[in-house]
C-alpha cells in the first residue's frame, strides 16, 4: 500500500488519477530481463498488488553501488594559503598583507605597503633581530630619521637593505648607524636632495660592496652643489671594498672627474640613460673596472679623449649603445670602434643619423666610410630649430622618467 494510492498490475493510482509506469519484470529462470510497459486506467483492475520483492532488490543494488562510488571520491582537505607561511608578526607588520617574513631565509620585505612613517623599522626589532635582508620598497617615507632607522638595536647580521622607491628626500647622517656590516644598499627611485649635514650618511657602512642610486636624484637644479656634496659623501665614507656603483637614470649631463676615485676596488660603474656627451674622468681610477655602462647617453661622435679612456679598459667591458652620427667627420671614431676590443656587441651599434641619409641605420662595423659626406647637418646648432627639437627630446625623456617613477 502507498499512502494516497495503490500499485496495481504495473499502474500506480494516486487519488483515483491513473499514472503510467514502466516495470521491469524479472524472469529469474532466464538469462535476460524482458522489459514490458503497462499502461492502465487504474479503474476496475482488481485489488491493489504489493510492490514486488525483486523491485526492492534492484533498488538495494543501485543504492549499494552509489554509496561505493561516493566512498571512492578523493577527499579534498582545506587548502592552506601558501603565503600564510610568510605572514609577519608584530604591530604594523602583521596588519599589512604586503609584508612577508621568511625567517628561515632571514628576509623581511614590505613592497608597496604604503607606510608613511619610518617607525615601522622599530617594530622589526621586537621580533626579527637576526635578519640578513630587509626590503621596504614602494612606500612614502620622504625623510629618514635623524637617528638610526632601528633605534638602539644593532642589526649586525643585516647585509642587504633595500629602501628604494620611497620618495625619500632627506637622508640624515645617522640613519644607518645600526647596520655596521651592510654589504648592499639600494636607494634607487627616490628624490634625494643632498645637504651639508648628509655628508656622513655612508660613514657607518664601511663594508659596502654594492651601492645602487638608480634614479635617486631627480632634482635638476644646483647640479654643481649636489655633485660637490655627493663627492664629499663618497670620500668620507671610505668605501674601500665597493665593487658596484649605479648612477643610471639620473639626468646627468656631466659627472665629477674624480667620481670613481674614492672606490679603489670598483669593478662596475653604471651610467646608462643619462645626458652625458663626454666622460672626463681620471683614468687612473678605473684600473679595476670590469664593466662600464655608457649606453643611452649622448655620445653621438665620441671624442678622442673618450676613445683613449675607453681603450684602456679590458676586453668587452664597455656597453656603448648610443645614437651615433655618421658623416664625413666620423671616420676616426668608426674605425676606432671597429678596432678596439673594449666595446662589446659592436654589431648592434648603428648610424642613428647619417649623411647621406641612405646610410642611416647601417651598422658601424660595415658602413662604407668612403661614402659618408657632410651634405646633411647632423650636429645640433644651439640657435637652430634642431636645437629646440633636441631640448624637446630631453624634456620628453624627463617627463617619461618622471611619470614612470610616479606610477611604479
Amino acid at each position: 500500500m502507498i499512502d494516497g494510492g495503490a500499485l496495481e498490475n504495473g499502474s500506480l493510482t494516486l487519488d483515483n488519477d491513473p499514472v503510467s509506469l514502466k516495470v521491469y519484470d524479472l524472469d529469474l529462470d532466464q538469462d535476460t530481463i524482458p522489459l514490458s510497459e503497462h499502461r492502465g486506467t487504474g479503474r476496475g483492475r482488481g485489488a491493489p498488488q504489493p510492490f514486488p520483492f525483486y523491485g526492492w532488490t534492484v533498488i538495494g543494488v543501485l543504492l549499494t553501488i552509489g554509496f561505493t562510488q561516493a566512498s571512492k571520491r578523493p577527499h579534498h582537505p582545506h587548502i592552506e594559503d601558501p603565503n600564510s607561511r610568510f605572514a609577519c608578526i608584530g604591530s604594523l607588520l602583521a596588519d599589512q598583507p604586503a609584508c612577508q617574513c621568511r625567517e628561515d631565509d632571514g628576509e623581511l620585505s614590505c613592497i608597496n605597503a604604503q607606510f608613511i612613517e619610518t617607525r615601522v623599522f622599530l617594530t622589526v626589532n621586537n621580533h626579527y633581530k637576526h635578519l640578513s635582508k630587509i626590503t621596504f620598497h614602494g612606500n612614502n617615507f620622504q625623510d629618514l630619521p635623524q637617528g638610526s632607522l632601528f633605534g638602539d638595536v644593532i642589526h649586525s647580521s643585516l647585509t642587504t637593505l633595500n629602501i628604494s622607491a620611497n620618495y625619500i628626500v632627506n637622508l640624515h647622517s645617522g640613519a644607518l648607524k645600526g647596520v655596521p656590516n651592510l654589504r648592499v644598499l639600494d636607494l634607487s627611485n627616490n628624490e634625494i636632495v643632498l645637504k651639508e649635514e648628509n655628508v656622513d650618511f655612508l660613514t657607518h657602512t664601511p663594508h659596502l660592496t654594492e651601492l645602487y642610486l638608480r634614479r635617486a636624484f631627480t632634482a635638476t637644479l644646483n647640479r654643481t652643489q649636489q655633485f660637490d656634496l655627493m663627492m664629499r659623501m663618497f670620500k668620507r665614507a671610505n668605501l674601500q671594498k665597493l665593487l658596484i656603483l649605479d648612477l643610471s637614470y639620473n639626468f646627468l649631463d656631466t659627472i665629477p672627474s674624480q667620481l670613481p676615485c674614492p672606490f679603489p676596488s670598483l669593478q662596475k660603474l653604471d651610467l646608462r640613460q643619462n645626458f652625458l656627451e663626454d666622460l672626463p674622468v681620471n683614468a687612473s681610477c678605473l684600473k679595476n673596472m670590469g664593466y662600464l655602462d655608457l649606453s643611452r647617453n649622448q655620445f653621438h661622435q665620441p671624442s678622442k679623449a673618450l676613445r683613449q679612456l675607453l681603450g684602456r679598459l679590458p676586453e668587452n667591458s664597455v656597453n656603448f649603445r648610443n645614437s651615433f652620427h655618421c658623416d664625413c667627420k666620423s671616420a676616426e671614431y668608426i674605425q676606432w670602434i671597429r678596432s678596439t676590443r673594449a666595446i662589446r656587441e659592436k654589431t648592434t651599434l648603428i648610424c642613428d643619423k647619417a649623411s647621406p641619409k641612405s646610410l642611416q641605420g647601417r651598422r658601424l662595423t660595415d658602413v662604407p666610410i668612403n661614402e659618408l659626406d657632410c651634405s646633411l647637418p647632423l650636429l645640433i646648432n644651439p640657435n637652430s630649430s634642431s636645437a629646440h627639437f633636441d631640448f624637446t627630446e630631453k624634456l620628453a625623456l624627463f617627463l617619461f622618467l618622471f611619470f614612470f617613477r610616479v606610477f611604479n
